[in-house]
């Protein structure tokens, strides 16, 4: 189950070819913040939060030293993914019209294609069809951080901390969308899937 579940988030099909673009409505916006939200790409970006802020950062007096610890960080950056996903994949794409899909372009050469990928945490499609400033993921992070103060025990709280969690955020997901853009050409290359 869990095997599938994780080749059914990378293996492309959700992320269809640019050419099968159209615009969603704002009911099919919160069914891809739906199917986004269970997804393993989001107990991953969790985990990575927490991998993160347990390596770079001092440790936390307010959580337990050791595995225990990181699974008490882990399940605080779930609760934060998960708000993160709410706001940036529904409410601010609904509200700014911009469609929250990452979408593959297999046509372009692999430099090009490297390069759209990783552009494409910075510029998306608005509901007109037309390239706009990916403002909806920026923003949501944002707000999921200044969100998580509230709750989060021995977080450094501010302007600072939210902007370093964006960064780190847009990194995140130009990996992975450099995953989404070549994963199913590798699975069908060495898998012959």
């Amino acid at each position: 189950m869990i095997k599938k579940q994780i080749n059914k988030a990378i293996d492309g099909k959700s992320y269809p070819s640019l050419e099968n673009w159209q615009p969603l409505t704002t009911r099919e916006k919160f069914e891809v913040f739906r199917q986004r939200l269970y997804s393993p790409l989001t107990f991953t970006a969790a985990g990575l939060d927490a991998l993160k802020d347990s390596s770079i950062r001092k440790r936390n007096p307010e959580y337990e030293r050791g595995f225990m610890g990181f699974g008490q960080e882990y399940g605080v950056y779930l609760g934060v993914s998960e708000t993160e996903v709410f706001f940036g994949q529904f409410l601010m794409p609904s509200l700014l019209r911009q469609d929250p899909r990452y979408f593959r372009n297999p046509g372009l050469p692999f430099f090009k294609r490297t390069l759209y990928s990783l552009s494409r945490v910075v510029i998306t499609r608005s509901d007109k069809g037309n390239e706009a400033f990916n403002a909806a993921p920026m923003l949501g992070e944002a707000a999921s951080q200044a969100l998580s103060d509230l709750y989060v025990p021995g977080q450094r709280q501010g302007v600072r901390p939210i902007l370093g969690t964006v960064g780190f955020d847009l990194v995140r997901d130009a990996g992975f969308n450099l995953l989404h853009e070549f994963w199913p050409d590798l699975r069908r290359k060495f898998l012959h899937r």
